[in-house]
């Protein structure tokens, strides 16, 4: 492809705004040409601060517009499959971030969609192209730990979701959210799939927010069986208002691999007599600023036919699986096998 491809951007909100400012700020290969989104106020705000002419209202506007190539989709989980599947069917590339969609239903049309169309499906798990995380997988394939035995990986971020999150039937709830890319982690160290999980989840912050919407939980911890032995151990919590905490451990039948945490790396360290402090992170968005940077840059490389994709349709749907099991586990209070919600 000897020209630029030509972005459109779905949804202006806090993970939007992340791909948008790379693609305008300058990514190879491509230039960011239309942004999307059904607030006005937001998509207008949006365009004048990357600089964007175009503007659409409509989210499948863009994904079936003839001036572009190739859709960011970033628009509230509920709106992923419809735009994704009908970018796919245009013949356009997209990248979609997590969760690839709200139901195994959307995520199936996706899947399905990505395997027809000549355009390429990238899922948004970033932490595949985080330089720490990344090492700790190339340790782990040259063997230096041994055989992967259990992974543990925790997220937790500093502020509640937005208000249409907090209906776990739209978004999943916490375990969509926040531990989607808990989940792929898991699968991703660990070179297996979830086959049964045992979770459970409360509302300890905010249980008012449990009144209103049944099943919403702020603080869950699951643990599961994987499809070769191993175990894995994912906890989540939202709001934790120490700061953004993302970190994994990989243990394995040779040694342990760690990486992440709650201290911002390169941050100032405060000692005085009796007491210390760190710099925290505060954000996921400063925390992998760089990995997000990668992450569209191997988009459109990928696009171009340059390199092969990282992150699959498939990775979005054993993830989402994943999740519905942790939320039928939570409600349940039983251990949930995979199988049971893929039918």
């Amino acid at each position: 492809m000897s020209t630029a491809l030509r972005v459109a951007l779905v949804g202006a909100g806090r993970a939007g705004m992340v791909h948008g400012r790379d693609f305008a700020a300058g990514v190879p290969g491509a230039r960011l040409v239309a942004v999307a989104d059904r607030s006005e106020e937001a998509c207008a705000a949006a365009a004048a601060e990357l600089g964007v002419d175009r503007t659409l209202h409509d989210p499948l506007d863009a994904a079936t517009d003839d001036a572009v190539d190739a859709v960011v989709v970033a628009a509230p989980t509920p709106v992923h499959a419809d735009v994704a599947v009908a970018a796919l069917a245009a013949g356009k590339h997209v990248l979609c971030e997590k969760p690839i969609s709200n139901t195994l239903d959307g995520a199936r049309r996706v899947r399905d969609a990505a395997a027809a169309s000549p355009g390429v499906l990238l899922m948004g798990f970033m932490r595949r192209f985080d330089a720490g995380f990344a090492r700790v997988a190339e340790r782990i394939a040259a063997g230096d730990i041994g055989e992967p035995l259990l992974v543990r990986s925790t997220t937790r971020g500093p502020g509640l979701p937005p208000e249409w999150a907090w209906d776990t039937k739209l978004s999943g709830g916490l375990a969509a959210e926040v531990n989607s890319h808990d989940i792929d982690t898991v699968r991703w160290l660990s070179g297996q799939e979830p086959v049964k999980v045992h979770a459970v989840g409360r509302a300890a912050k905010r249980p008012d927010i449990a009144e209103s919407h049944p099943g919403f939980v702020d603080v869950l911890a699951a643990t599961f069986e994987m499809s070769d032995g191993a175990l894995a151990q994912v906890d989540g919590a939202c709001p934790a208002d120490y700061g953004y905490d993302a970190r994994v451990e990989v243990y394995g039948s040779e040694g342990t691999l760690l990486v992440g945490g709650p201290t911002e790396a390169g941050g100032a360290l405060l000692v005085r007599p009796g007491s210390s402090t760190a710099d925290p992170v505060r954000s996921w968005r400063s925390l992998f600023a760089e990995a997000y940077r990668a992450e569209d840059r191997h988009f459109v490389a990928a696009a171009r036919g340059e390199e092969e994709p990282r992150t699959t349709a498939e990775d979005g749907y054993q993830a989402l699986a994943t999740v519905l099991a942790i939320n039928r586990s939570m409600a349940s209070g039983t251990p949930v096998a995979v199988s049971e919600v893929t039918g």
